[in-house]
């Protein structure tokens, strides 16, 4: 199995009501708090909310460009996002906040309802 982060719980093209849960999967790797090191195969998941993915090789910046799931948490609730459509990209790193190179991302573009 290739190892991949997928986003559930909202899926492409959804229109959503805040707040909203988007929950994250992982498969061949282990969600894990961050540590600050990169241990193989074992990292946490970030979020980046209608920006693009930083370089590669260099650690995920801060909120809020990307928001940090450090804690090993694998689901995070929306609710300050203005109306219309906005891209969330899933993005699993080390301990580090480098991002996984072998590890698929997932992307979904979702539209906030006015409330």
């Amino acid at each position: 199995v290739e190892p991949s982060v997928s986003i559930v719980g909202v899926a492409d093209g959804d229109s959503v009501s805040q707040p909203f849960t988007v929950r994250l999967e992982a498969q061949g790797v282990e969600v894990i708090a961050a540590t600050g090191t990169s241990e193989p195969g074992k990292g946490h998941h970030h979020l980046v909310i209608d920006g693009d993915a930083p370089p590669d090789s260099l650690p995920l910046p801060a909120m809020p460009v990307v928001i940090h799931m450090g804690t090993g948490a694998t689901e995070r609730v929306i609710d300050s996002l203005p109306p219309g459509p906005h891209r969330i990209i899933a993005i699993f790193a080390g301990g580090d906040h480098v991002p996984m190179t072998s590890v698929r991302r997932d992307t979904v573009t979702v539209i906030v309802r006015k409330p």
